[in-house]
């Protein structure tokens, strides 16, 4: 699941905000009290609704009256994306969920949520100090116990409930106990049984007084009748009490509408027909009433027109002018867009230029100074060379294993031909693979364990280890031998076998062998020189600070001064077009001159001197068009044939006004207001009258029901102290009948026993519910340990290396505790760790476990500020793994950290500043 967009109508001090979310990493930055804890509390609640108001806990409804909730985006595998609404006030806070043409509630969400709760969420999804903060201050033992729970679980719930378990049995029972609770039941147990004993023993059967208890009780079962009608009395006029505001309502409408109904008939309500008539007539009113205003409006500008003004002679002037220009406003916008976009274009090249100078040292003015072809003969030449230097290497590598050469080379007589040297190289290959030395070490390895065991067996731990060392120095051999020859392979793919004799003709005589070894190594000579001068040739063609750097990566070389070079040209391109497009801008911008003394032109930019002018030419346009049409006389008129159209309307309309009992056409909304209104409150009587009604069959009066409400309280306390008094009573007959039966101890003692056997069974058998619990969870925190443990470890230390930055890589158990291990192989244990440290291997181990759930991906993973311990490098590198991280998980960091910012945009991960949120 994947978090997409959020919009917040009202929660908290956010209002119509709305917020997108990238499906990787991003970082949401802002300062302290701008929302970011608000954030992540209206995610948690669009997902798992609103929680329960309690004590002190943060209450985000709107103070202003705002609705309470709004909308989440979110994309589910297998079901798309999927929007999630949810209003407090609206269907008591339950969800709205819609997944393309299909709309669902809180029943649908929780398929799509597949188990995640909020406790899952905050406790294995999010990251926040306080988590870090709890788990600091543990001991060693509750430490050890939580960073496994993290790891197997995600969260530290498991051992906490196994360990919460265990202390609460403890607080309850002991085997040696003697002040815990069941050790001192078990003992009162004891206590009563002896005296039962004893007292069965002296036990007289005596029976008497059987009818007055009877009698008792009937009397009993008659007043808790009585009881009961009078509690069923007073919650009916406790539900009135409650319901009593609606009850005023209902009379007030009623009251209402009745004293309406009892008005002039001419207050009826309006028919469908009548108020679709009253709102046409006004809606013609109010069109006669705006045009009448335009028309005033348009009088006075046009009397006040008729003075000409110097700047309305100076428009005359340059009208056609004025006109002209106007005319090139597009192509001064499309002037202005193309000078921008060339000045961003040169800036890039620019950066590129530089960077590649800043990298090579390179100083070049123009693209025309650099030989292309050249330098790419150059470059081809120098990748040659390269190549027949590692030959040459190569060849010395495999000379200098050949003793026989040097020695045959040293006789200086030594002539062999191309079939001897064959049968020569072949042979040696043989007695590189030859299995006698191998063979005889094992042989040796044999006679001394077969010592060990039968002929010496006191000193058989001696003649082990003389078979082992025989054993390794033959396979040694063996294995030499064969690298040897592997060499030689390779040698002879290349270039043949070096030469080791002149070749000799038919007849001649035999000459003199010569060093191959020296001869490879004045080869070798000559090819680093012949590098060394094409590297200097490089350099005057294109100088570098670091000519070196050319044998590192020719190739890259090439590639980067041929993009150099491209780069240089493009960049003389775009810099003649921006002179070409500055010298247009200013030419049209001088056009404005001649409206400079007339005109405040001179701190705007073209395009706001062509909104200007345009605006100037209409103000204008408008008063020479009032002068051409003396348009006060055409406006005197048509203001007049307006009024006239004003009382036509209201002549016309004068039958239904007076039917309807509308007192003009100005007031014709208040009288449509005044019949909407009232259809309100005949419908909400009737509602009221259905849900109200049957509650107040009398129609008391709140005077009345107050008296009725204390008078029936008054008669259940009477009854409760009259079934109090009659059960005193039964309960001392029964004692009474106790007492003549037997010596009045007995049954009072077995009484006890039962009542202490039902507590102890109780308390026992949740000791044991919890102890089987603990054993449980025990033993699902082992199951667990050996089926994912160890793939948490390797996970969680891939991650603790990169919070580490290589510091230490590896988490390990020693003696069942945990530890780290680092570079230089030193094993540390949690508690020997600096706290930033700590807090990094915690985190490790949650981002591991959350790795080995990937496949699941219940919720994004949410990170409020978890780096309080962190310094520059540690925040760093957190930036890092939360950039790695979210290759699988969608990553939503909420931070008012300035310098996690740089971080983020070092690594080029998107940065979302929420003041700046709309």
């Amino acid at each position: 699941m994947k978090l997409v967009k959020c919009v917040i109508v009202g929660f908290g001090g956010y209002r119509q905000k709305e917020f997108t979310f990238e499906a990787g990493n991003q970082l949401l930055f802002g300062p302290n009290e701008i929302g970011k804890s608000t954030l992540y509390q209206f995610i948690q609640t669009m997902l798992f609704g609103f929680p329960a108001r309690r004590g002190r806990q943060k209450d985000y409804t709107p103070k202003d009256g705002a609705a309470f909730g709004g909308k989440l985006w979110l994309t589910v595998p297998g079901y798309g994306e999927v929007l999630i609404e949810r209003y407090k006030q609206v269907d008591r806070g339950r969800a709205k969920v819609v997944i393309g043409d299909t709309t669902g509630d809180e029943k649908l969400l929780k398929q799509l949520l597949k188990g995640l709760t909020p406790q899952l969420f905050s406790e294995v999804f999010t990251f926040q100090q306080e988590q870090l903060s709890q788990l600091e201050h543990l001991q060693e033992n509750e430490l050890q116990q939580a960073l496994v729970s993290l790891g197997i679980t995600g969260s530290r719930q498991l051992m906490a409930t196994s360990q919460r378990y265990q202390n609460d049995n403890q607080r309850r029972f002991k085997p040696r106990g003697q002040r815990l609770p069941v050790n001192e039941q078990l003992v009162q147990w004891q206590q009563l049984n002896q005296q039962i004993r004893e007292k069965e023993a002296l036990e007289a059967t005596v029976q008497q007084r059987f009818s007055q208890q009877k009698q008792a009780q009937e009397q009993l079962q008659r007043l808790r009748k009585q009881l009961q009608q009078a509690q069923k009395e007073q919650l009916r006029l406790k539900e009135q009490a409650l319901h009593w505001d609606r009850y005023e309502e209902w009379q007030q409408l009623q009251h209402l509408l009745q004293k309406q109904e009892g008005q002039s008939t001419t207050s009826d309500p309006l028919t469908g027909a009548q108020q679709r008539q009253l709102q046409e007539l006004y809606q013609e009113y109010q069109g006669l009433t705006q045009q009448l205003a335009v028309v005033d409006q348009d009088y006075h500008q046009a009397k006040e027109a008729e003075v000409v003004t110097p700047q309305y002679e100076f428009y005359l002037q340059h009208e056609q002018l004025i006109k002209d220009l106007l005319k090139k406003q597009v192509a001064g916008v499309r002037l202005t867009d193309g000078f921008q976009q060339d000045l961003q274009r040169q800036q890039d090249l620019l950066d590129s230029v530089a960077a590649l100078e800043e990298s090579y040292g390179w100083q070049v003015d123009a693209a025309t100074e650099v030989d292309l072809s050249a330098l790419d003969q150059l470059v081809t030449d120098l990748q040659t060379t390269q190549a027949e230097i590692s030959r040459a290497q190569l060849r010395q590598e495999w000379l200098a294993t050949q003793p026989e050469l040097g020695e045959e080379a040293a006789d200086g007589e030594v002539t062999v031909d191309a079939p001897a040297r064959s049968r020569l190289a072949y042979q040696r290959g043989a007695r590189g693979l030859s299995l006698t030395p191998l063979s005889l070490s094992i042989g040796a390895a044999l006679l001394f364990l077969l010592a060990g065991i039968f002929i010496f067996p006191n000193q058989k731990a001696l003649f082990g280890v003389l078979a082992i060392i025989c054993g390794l120095a033959g396979s040694w051999l063996y294995y030499h031998k064969r690298q040897q020859q592997a060499l030689q392979e390779v040698l002879k793919a290349e270039d043949g076998p070096p030469p080791i004799a002149h070749k000799q003709t038919a007849g001649s005589p035999a000459a003199p062998l010569k060093d191959p070894i020296q001869e490879n190594d004045a080869l070798l000579t000559a090819l680093q020189s012949r590098q060394t001068q094409q590297v200097q040739q490089l350099n005057q063609l294109l100088p570098m600070k670091d000519p070196e750097k050319i044998l590192q990566d020719p190739f890259r070389y090439q590639q980067d001064y041929q993009q150099y070079q491209k780069l240089l040209q493009e960049l003389e391109t775009v810099t003649a077009s921006l002179q070409k497009t500055d010298q247009a801008y200013g030419e049209m911008a001088a056009s404005f001159d001649f409206a400079s003394n007339w005109l405040p032109l001179a701190e705007l930019d073209l395009l706001a001197r062509f909104e200007y002018l345009q605006q100037f030419d209409q103000k204008m346009s408008r008063q020479k068009q009032l002068h051409s049409q003396q348009q006060t006389t055409l406006l005197a008129d048509q203001r007049q044939k307006l009024v006239a159209q004003q009382s036509r309307l209201s002549e016309k309309a004068e039958a239904i006004l007076v039917a309807t009992d509308t007192a003009s056409l100005g007031a014709i909304p208040q009288r449509l207001q005044q019949v909407q209104q009232t259809e309100s409150q005949q419908q909400r009587l009737e509602e009221l009258t259905k849900t109200i009604g049957p509650l107040y069959p009398n129609r008391p009066t709140y005077q009345e029901l107050n008296q009725a409400t204390a008078t029936n309280q008054q008669h259940v306390r009477q009854l409760q102290q009259e079934e109090g008094t009659l059960m005193e009573t039964v309960q001392r007959q029964r004692l009474e009948l106790e007492v003549l039966q037997k010596d009045g101890t007995l049954d009072e003692l077995r009484q006890q026993q039962a009542q202490l056997e039902t507590g102890l069974f109780a308390e026992l058998v949740e000791w044991g519910g919890k102890k089987t619990a603990q054993a449980t969870l025990t033993d699902l925190a082992t199951d667990l340990s050996q089926q994912q443990l160890p793939q948490l470890l390797q996970a969680a230390g891939q991650y603790l290396e990169i919070l580490t930055a290589g510091r230490y890589d590896q988490l390990g158990f020693s003696e069942g505790f945990l530890t780290v291990e680092g570079v230089n192989h030193a094993r540390l244990s949690i508690h020997e760790l600096s706290t930033g440290t700590k807090d990094q291997v915690i985190m490790a181990i949650r981002f591991g476990y959350l790795q080995l759930q990937k496949n699941r991906q219940l919720a994004p993973v949410i990170i409020d500020d978890g780096w309080l311990n962190y310094d520059s490098q540690r925040k760093k590198q957190l930036a890092r793994l939360l950039a790695h991280f979210s290759e699988n998980y969608q990553v939503i960091c909420l931070s008012s950290d300035q310098e996690m910012v740089s971080y983020y945009q070092e690594l080029q991960q998107p940065v979302v500043d929420l003041r700046q949120v709309g």
